[in-house]
């Protein structure tokens, strides 16, 4: 996995950290490819302190819609897992994994369950990547229920704006779980408050 870095991090906590993020990402990825049956990579892996910086190709989209699932953790460090995936990449992941019977809008249920079944994917993933940093820091956290929303790609730079005040960011990991042979590309982001640059100085000697 190719990682950009670029902080005033010492080695040990950059190699640390490294471990640490490509370790989650690299569950995530087998995860996702189980539960989608199709073959994923971890893509523009980029990790770093301050805030999660803009992603300039969602402005470029403009008015076309992306879903935006946000789960909530609190705990020793306080934070969130972000997931953005457009909204056709949605229809594309369910007509080729949900079931036949489930592949029709017309019923409520329907609509639903199509909601539902990239919800749980994200849900998994992102447990996954909080016991990774709960087992490499030694740290207790708790995952909260997935907030999900639907907004113009262009109004997503904004709203991470606003999530980087809230939890006063203090290191962010943003990445892209790319299908290989299904197109879809959904970025995956963590936003991490000091408490996390606090407890990685204690587990580290320099």
């Amino acid at each position: 996995m190719a990682t950009s870095f670029h902080s005033r991090l010492t080695e040990e906590q950059h190699e640390l950290v490294s471990e640490l993020v490509n370790n989650a990402l690299q569950k995530a990825v087998t995860s996702m490819a189980q539960m989608l049956k199709i073959r994923v990579d971890a893509s523009h892996i980029d990790f770093n302190t301050g805030d999660v910086p803009k992603i300039h190709d969602l402005d470029l989209l403009g008015r076309f819609k992306a879903h935006l699932v946000k789960l909530v953790f609190s705990g020793d460090i306080r934070g969130a897992f972000y997931f953005i995936i457009l909204d056709h990449e949605v229809d594309l992941i369910n007509s080729v994994c949900l079931p036949e019977e489930f592949k029709s809008d017309k019923r409520t249920e329907n609509k639903l369950m199509k909601h539902g079944f990239m919800s749980e994917i994200e849900n998994v993933i992102a447990a996954l990547s909080m016991k990774e940093i709960s087992e490499y820091l030694g740290v207790q956290l708790e995952l909260k229920v997935p907030q999900i929303q639907i907004i113009p790609c262009d109004q997503v730079n904004d709203f991470f704006e606003k999530e980087n005040k809230i939890y006063k960011t203090a290191f962010h990991v943003k990445s892209v779980l790319k299908g290989v042979a299904v197109n879809v590309s959904p970025y995956f982001i963590w936003i991490l408050d000091n408490n996390f640059m606090d407890i990685l100085r204690l587990n580290t000697t320099e």
